[in-house]
């Protein structure tokens, strides 16, 4: 069994909320650099650096059994290892015991002292006290640079890290101030994972350091010191505090992460829910992440719910999700929304009424002048109900919800509207005077603004039918030229001004589809940023 499959079917097993019940209606990819971008912007905001800022806590982190970790060897840990014990500034190789500073062979007058066989710097050689913590007090991280980011997805795992930064520290030694300048590269192997609430996380489960380029001045650069001189010592120290730089940085990218499980309003008439439905797939190009839409009314109520408990009116059928198309080697970021997605947005905007318009004498200059005596030019029953001219009201209501076709280049609504022609009386009294039903085709033609799905409409045929008449029977085909004005000047404008105003897409990582490419294919879109 591949590891990421084997890790999705357990997560299902641990996770019921997160099981292969939920649908998805979308699906998003990411590549490396979007990855990469995010953690650089984290680790930008300083926080993450500056933690790794301050005194370094010499001795404190891995003393030996007989405490010469200690700065004061076993000071911490009882007399005979501390400053008068063995090893301590009187004991037996102490500084001025027997191979202390004044006997011995590494003694200050012995071989290999300062003043022996090796030189005046025997005392900063191999084994001298700045290669060890004992002869340092005060160290501190004065500065950090920004990491340079490098990372590779590992398939059906995470990531692997790799930051490189420069680390400047000073010290105290015998010998006087020191200044250091280190190179460091920082690696670690991060798992995606998910917490208990279906958010994505990226959990750090091994982090290395690797140091060069270690460049020590003592007393402000008048003995330069070069090499590995302190590397023991801050081989031991810097991965204890560079590392949970990374932790920090890959939380704040976790609350990235965390928010692609957002609610996001859709105007004032209901709102998007976005929840990642599975664990997501980690592959050698890309992340991918399943998600499930779930739309709601204003007024309360669900108009898809995932977990079976839908609405009792009745919704259009749901399509299996497609597969998404390869996602070019020149996109960073790619989203798939489905045929479902956008039938339960458009639903929620006929359930509100957003699709509907009355339409009354004057409003539209464009028109013709509603009233009877317009439509009895048209429609000579009702010249003969209506010898003397009265004003009109026109009322369009979308009557059912939406169909959403999707097709190779081609998005199609089919939406299907009743227009009641009521007549004004006196004292605006309102009295029926038919009723007719519009099947409507408009052709969708799609784009990205402000991260937001925008829909145009236009009107590829309609079909009229009469429902009811007060006037008798008559041929709606003589009201064509007139409805299809009123669709050209009034009502299409009407829609194109509802749905222009954007479906909020998933947020994930500062992505923006603004500007995306987009590829219209059998029951799915799909945007490539």
């Amino acid at each position: 069994m591949p590891p990421a499959l084997g890790i999705a079917l357990l997560y299902a097993l641990l996770t019921p909320s997160l099981s292969q019940s939920q649908t998805k209606d979308a699906v998003l990819r990411l590549n490396k650099g979007v990855l990469s971008d995010a953690l650089t912007g984290s680790l930008s905001q300083g926080s993450a650096l500056q933690g790794a800022l301050g005194e370094v806590p010499l001795g404190g982190g891995h003393p030996g059994a007989d405490g010469s970790g200690e700065l004061l060897g076993g000071l911490a840990g009882g007399a005979a290892g501390g400053v008068l014990g063995q090893g301590g500034l009187l004991g037996d190789g102490g500084l001025l015991g027997t191979a202390g500073i004044l006997g011995g062979p590494g003694g200050i007058l012995g071989r290999g002292g300062l003043l022996g066989g090796d030189g005046l710097l025997g005392i900063l050689g191999e084994g001298g006290l700045l290669n060890t913590a004992q002869g340092l007090t005060g160290l501190r991280i004065v500065e950090l640079t920004l990491p340079r980011v490098s990372l590779r997805l590992l398939p059906g795992i995470g990531v692997h890290i790799n930051l490189y930064t420069q680390v400047a520290l000073n010290a105290k030694s015998l010998l006087g101030l020191l200044d250091i300048a280190v190179e460091v590269n920082i690696t670690a192997r991060v798992r995606l994972t998910m917490d208990g609430t279906g958010y994505p996380k990226l959990v750090t489960e091994r982090c290395d350091t690797l140091l060069g380029g270690i460049k020590v001045r003592l007393l402000r650069g008048l003995l330069p010191i070069v090499d590995n001189l302190l590397a023991g010592v801050l081989n031991r120290l810097l991965p204890t505090l560079l590392c949970p730089v990374v932790d920090i940085a890959l939380g704040l990218v976790n609350d990235q992460l965390g928010l692609v499980n957002s609610l996001v309003p859709l105007g004032l008439l209901g709102s998007i829910q976005y929840t990642v439905s599975s664990l997501p797939l980690v592959t050698g190009q890309f992340l991918e992440v399943d998600l499930n839409t779930v739309v709601g009314r204003v007024a309360g109520g669900l108009v898809d719910y995932p977990l079976g408990k839908p609405e009792a009116v009745a919704t259009p059928p749901r399509v299996p999700m497609p597969p998404l198309p390869p996602m070019e080697d020149t996109s960073s970021s790619q989203l798939g929304l489905s045929v479902n997605f956008l039938s339960s947005v458009l639903s929620v905007l006929q359930k509100e009424g957003a699709l509907d318009l009355d339409i009354s004498n004057g409003m539209f200059p464009e028109l013709p002048p509603l009233t009877t005596l317009t439509l009895g030019a048209l429609v000579p029953a009702v010249f003969k109900a209506y010898p003397e001219s009265h004003e009109l009201l026109l009322k369009i209501a979308v009557s059912e919800t939406p169909a959403v076709t999707l097709k190779k280049n081609k998005g199609v609504i089919r939406l299907t509207a009743t227009a009641e022609v009521m007549v004004i009386h006196p004292d605006d009294v309102q009295k029926s005077l038919c009723l007719l039903n519009i099947d409507t085709f408009l052709l969708a033609q799609f784009s990205v603004k402000d991260n937001k799905l925008k829909i145009g409409v236009s009107l590829e045929k309609a079909d009229l039918s009469l429902v009811s008449s007060a006037v008798g029977a008559f041929d709606v085909s003589l009201l064509d030229m007139l409805v299809g004005q009123i669709f050209d000047v009034a009502f299409l404008p009407a829609v194109n001004s509802v749905l222009g105003a954007g479906v909020p897409l998933p947020r994930l990582l500062n992505i923006d589809f603004t500007n995306a490419d987009i590829d219209v294919i059998e029951d799915l879109i799909v945007l490539s940023a």
